[in-house]
């Protein structure tokens, strides 16, 4: 069998050496991990260029997959497949060859379209109805075989660059977050806090109570936070959004005069206004409750605004003002969002976002594929669980472009081919921080070694903030991590190695946690990928 595999890897080094089709684009290294029809298939084998490359991958801990191993069977490699180390794997640009053409050199070829080496990509939709437009010649930029009504589709049903609109088919999971937060908000009175990692779904889950609570009659406002606005500029904006149909005056004194105004914003002050006046104008809402909602909250740096903010928190809940606040942003604690303000924790509920089970993932990702009126085989809906852990973003952006890589082929069904696909993709798109911090960290002498613990971090158990303990580091064989292993640890966490962990210091006993919890995900893409194990 081995053999075999040789050959076939020899051969494909020799079309590779006559034609553009090679590199990573195919899905999969040529090895025992891979499937023999990958060539066939029309993506062609991805090549070893490392000098490391035949080192049997160590024994960690498996994360699933064929044959009952986890990035390539058999433990972490297990000796399937040829190992695929360095950046050497990623030169390639799947674009300027997607997935060796499909079904005959692609759907364009059939329609009698000019070579896509000699046009210049192009927009395929107009603004206004998202139709093709009339200039508009060719397939979208990305992929062969795709049409521009077909692309649109799997955009609405594959969102990782923007949160879910929406309460339909397609919002899976966070069902315990959305009753917490119900809860908080209608039976205890409080506000509530709604934080977590990036890439987990705040905003969406915000979107989801907004729509909820306006079900339910409440006056529900949304803004989302900038570092240039300042306290004044978004709670004017909130109470010019508030009709003076909910102003209370009159009501408990039948004599007063009525004011003529039009929103809530014409009551304040020109100009500046403290806390204190705004609570008082705030105080005069009747005959609703209103829910104000502050996403991305963190990216408020001005300490006035917080102080502030913290103070609205504290007279609103004394003042018993039909007014909750649901802020949220990225933090991985109260204190890192909203700052020390002891007299308010009271009045705050804060609820952590946490990571989405696999059952969850393979829901998001199964629900997206029968709105497009596709289907993931049930091996690639595994794979995308193992790679995302959790991660509802990156199980978005894998499931968008593996369906878009198995309808430019002119199939239904996307394969693990359309996931390796996927994850060339997803590489490429990294945030720069992650590359640059992932390079930093591999930079230096024992880079083999170096990558097998950066590796075991991202399979190591870990709790719903992403800690894990590093005693649950597999070593070879599944044995207790070395005292080597447990050195790199530390080693990592400084700035000049990346600054890739940051440990979580309890007494007598120290933890870790990826610094970007997205580091995570890449980590364990970049190593399938480079060890063939996709």
């Amino acid at each position: 069998m081995r053999n075999f595999f040789r050959k076939r890897r020899a051969t494909a080094d020799a079309d590779d050496r006559m034609s553009m089709g090679g590199g990573i684009t195919g899905g999969g290294a040529a090895g025992p991990g891979a499937t023999p029809g990958n060539a066939a298939h029309g993506h062609p084998p991805m090549q070893s260029q490392s000098p490391l490359a035949g080192r049997p991958a160590p024994h960690l801990r498996p994360v699933g997959g064929p044959e009952g191993g986890g990035l390539g069977g058999g433990g972490l490699g297990g000796g399937l497949g040829e190992t695929m180390r360095g950046p050497s794997g990623l030169r390639h640009d799947p674009l300027s060859s997607p997935l060796g053409g499909g079904l005959g050199g692609g759907l364009g070829a059939q329609r009698g379209q000019a070579s896509a080496d000699t046009e210049l990509p192009r927009f395929t939709m107009t603004v206004n109805g998202g139709l093709r437009g009339p200039g508009a010649v060719g397939a979208p930029a990305m992929l062969k075989g795709l049409t521009p009504e077909l692309n649109g589709l799997l955009r609405e049903a594959f969102t990782p660059t923007r949160p879910k609109q929406q309460l339909n088919s397609l919002f899976i999971g966070r069902t315990d977050t959305l009753k917490r937060i119900i809860s908080a908000i209608e039976e205890e009175r409080a506000h509530v806090i709604l934080f977590g990692d990036r890439g987990r779904g705040k905003t969406s889950v915000a979107n989801a109570i907004e729509k909820i609570a306006g079900q339910a009659g409440y006056l529900s406002l949304k803004l989302t936070c900038s570092a240039e606005l300042s306290f004044e500029d978004i709670f004017r904006h909130f109470l010019k959004k508030i009709p003076s149909t909910y102003y209370r005056s009159g009501i408990d004194n039948p004599f007063a005069s009525r004011r003529s105004f039009t929103s809530f914003n014409e009551l304040l002050p020109e100009g500046g206004f403290s806390v204190t006046e705004l609570n008082e104008v705030l105080a005069g809402i009747h005959a609703t409750h209103v829910l104000l909602i502050l996403d991305e909250y963190d990216r408020v740096t001005d300490e006035d605004f917080r102080n502030k903010l913290a103070e609205l928190f504290k007279n609103l809940t004394d003042s018993s003002i039909p007014v909750t606040l649901l802020v949220v942003g990225v933090a991985e604690n109260l204190d890192q969002l909203l700052g020390k303000h002891p007299s308010i924790q009271r009045s705050l509920v804060p609820v952590h976002l946490p990571l989405m089970t696999d059952v969850e993932i393979g829901r998001l990702i199964n629900a997206g594929a029968e709105n497009a009126g596709i289907a993931f085989a049930p091996e690639a809906v595994d794979r995308v669980c193992e790679f995302v852990r959790g991660l509802p973003y990156y199980a978005q952006l894998l499931g968008l472009h593996a369906a878009r890589s198995a309808v430019s082929r002119g199939s239904t069904v996307v394969e693990r081919d359309d996931l390796a696909y996927a994850v060339t993709r997803c590489l490429q798109e990294a945030e720069r921080g992650i590359v640059d911090s992932y390079a930093r960290a591999l930079a230096a002498e024992r880079r083999a070694e170096l990558e097998d613990v950066l590796l075991a971090c991202a399979l190591c158990p870990a709790d719903a903030y992403g800690t894990f303990d590093p005693k649950e580091l597999a070593g070879p064989g599944g044995a207790p991590p070395t005292k080597e292993a447990l050195g790199i640890l530390e080693r990592l966490c400084r700035e000049e190695y990346g600054g890739v962990l940051a440990p979580v210091v309890e007494p007598g006993w120290t933890r870790y946690r990826f610094r970007n919890q997205m580091m995570r995900q890449y980590v364990l893409m970049r190593q399938a990928h480079e060890r063939g194990q996709i």
